[in-house]
This record gives C-alpha cells, structure tokens and sequence, in this order.
C-alpha cells in the first residue's frame, strides 16, 4: 500500500512540474508574439521603375529592374479616326539595338486606343524602352518591391 502512494504522489509532483513548464512555455510565446507585432510589416507595392510618353518611334534613357516581379502600364490613341492604329513596346538590354539583333515585343496592338497592362519577364539589369507606334502614347515600367 505504501509504495502505490509513493507512485502516486510522484505522478502528481510530475504533474505540477509539467503544467509549471507549460505555463513558462505560453508566457513565453505571448512574449514573443508582442515583439513581432511591433516590428512593421513591410508588404511589397509596386513602385514606378521609369515612366515614357511620346509621339511616334522613341528610345528611353536606360533604368534598372530589381529582378521581381514586374510589369508595363500603358495607354495609347492612333491618330485621326481611322478605326486601327500601330503600337509596340519592347524592353531591351541596356548597350543592345533590336534594329541589330532583333527583338519580340512585350506589347503589340493595332488597336484605335487602349489602355492596359502587361506582365513581363525580366532578370536584374538594365534595361531601355523601345517605342515603335503612330500616334500619342505613355508607359510606364513598374516592379513589385
């Protein structure tokens, strides 16, 4: 008999001592969960890279991408009513000329006018606008950061 409340007694020592750790344990996370919340959270936005308007064939200064995610914004209009228009923008590599080596546009329209956006895929550099069109038009480059 004597020995069953010896056990006995040492279960419930154990179970304070457990109970006494979870309590530490949760003091503990409180603690570092207040710590988090009063460090901001700095939620990525798209940032303007390089902004461009013009009027027919245009060649932009050189800017440079970050590497993230990124994307061209846009708006165009043909000129006169002629119901069609011609607008393309590439984005080359900084010291490369696509009249030389060639290039695929990252936007084509032959739309009357539109306003839009584009994703597009470009590693860290620099990089320059290549606007080929008839009529008035803005882009702007834009990378998540």
């Amino acid at each position: 008999f004597m020995g069953s409340i010896g056990n006995f007694s040492g279960l419930v020592i154990s179970n304070f001592s457990d109970s006494d750790k979870k309590s530490t344990l949760n003091n503990d996370a409180m603690g570092n969960s207040k710590e988090e919340a009063s460090v901001p959270t700095v939620e990525k936005q798209w940032t303007t890279v390089y902004s461009f308007k013009g009027n027919g064939m245009k060649k932009s200064p050189s800017f440079e991408l970050q590497g993230g995610e990124a994307r061209l914004k846009y708006s165009y209009k043909a000129p006169g009513d002629i119901g069609v228009g011609m607008f393309a923008v590439y984005v080359v590599d900084h010291g490369e000329d696509i009249m030389e080596t060639g290039g695929i546009p990252e936007v084509m329209t032959q739309a009357e006018d539109e306003s839009s956006e584009s994703f597009i895929q470009k590693s860290k550099g620099k990089y320059y606008l290549n606007v080929n069109a008839s009529g008035n038009w803005e882009v702007s480059v834009e990378e998540l950061r």
